[in-house]
């Protein structure tokens, strides 16, 4: 197997600080991880990583720009997937994420009534 440059110093470092080195040299990440892997590895979609990233329980490298690809350190992924904790507020950010929307949906305008839009409350 050919060494790969960096990845025996980061290992040997985090090593070190217990599981965390050990379990991301044996599922042979890379550095960062995209939008994708880091939903399969935090068990959500990958629509609920901009949800996450939308009430700060994620935050991309570096300064990214809205539009552009997010990219997210995988030591710190498998830190928050290993975090029951967190685990627990981010399901439940999603699902409050998700019961708005349903709401909203089903209710796209509550200032309806007897049949009438009532445009002057909105204003």
């Amino acid at each position: 197997m050919e060494r790969q440059p960096g990845r025996s110093a980061a290992v040997a470092q985090f090593g070190r600080a217990g599981c965390l080195g050990a379990t991301w040299a044996a599922k042979d990440l890379p550095a960062r991880l995209d939008v994708g892997a880091t939903a399969k590895l935090l068990g959500f979609a990958e629509s609920d990583i901009q949800v996450l990233m939308a009430v700060g329980k994620l935050t991309p490298l570096g300064d990214p720009a809205p539009n552009a690809p997010k990219w997210f350190a995988a030591v710190e992924m498998i830190r928050l997937a290993a975090d029951q904790d967190w685990l627990h507020k981010a399901t439940k950010e999603i699902s409050k994420y998700w019961r708005n929307k349903r709401e909203r949906h089903m209710n796209p305008l509550s200032s309806l009534r007897s049949g009438k839009l009532v445009a002057d409350e909105v204003n």
